[in-house]
């Protein structure tokens, strides 16, 4: 069954015109990728109103390299940690992405771990068509 966040919804504030605020809030905190710094994401949805999130830095001292991909329908986000049949980008924070046709396009960010590694120059493209969604 997919993990889904629901929109709690207030009365608009007047005072933050032109803007406006909604809170999610998930069902499970094992399928909330969130909060997350330097992580990357495509600047469009898909067609099917997909958004892929990958990486980032998470509490402060944590890498990951993880993919995930948030749903948009009916008022409400799924979002599911996606498991691949090959090894990804890995770990790293600060790198770009975006979204061309069905590949997922992935590129830089820090992956130094040790003072001496080398950054990673691979470009990344991800067929979107061949996920494997983990659904809890």
């Amino acid at each position: 069954m997919p993990m889904t966040a629901q929109p709690t919804r207030a009365q608009p504030d007047p005072s933050l015109y032109p803007w406006s605020q909604e809170r999610l809030e998930f069902v499970s905190a094992q399928a909330n990728p969130f909060p997350r710094y330097g992580a990357a994401t495509n600047s469009l949805a898909s067609r099917d109103g997909d958004i892929y999130l990958i990486g980032g830095l998470v509490n402060g001292t944590n890498v990951k390299g993880d993919l995930w991909i948030v749903e948009s329908g009916g008022g409400s986000l799924s979002c599911y940690p996606v498991q691949t049949t090959a090894e990804g980008p890995g770990p790293r924070v600060g790198h770009a992405a975006l979204l061309v046709g069905n590949a997922f396009i992935v590129f830089g960010g820090d992956t130094k771990v040790e003072e001496n590694d080398v950054l990673d120059d691979t470009l990344y493209l991800l067929n979107t068509c061949r996920l494997y969604v983990e659904q809890g």
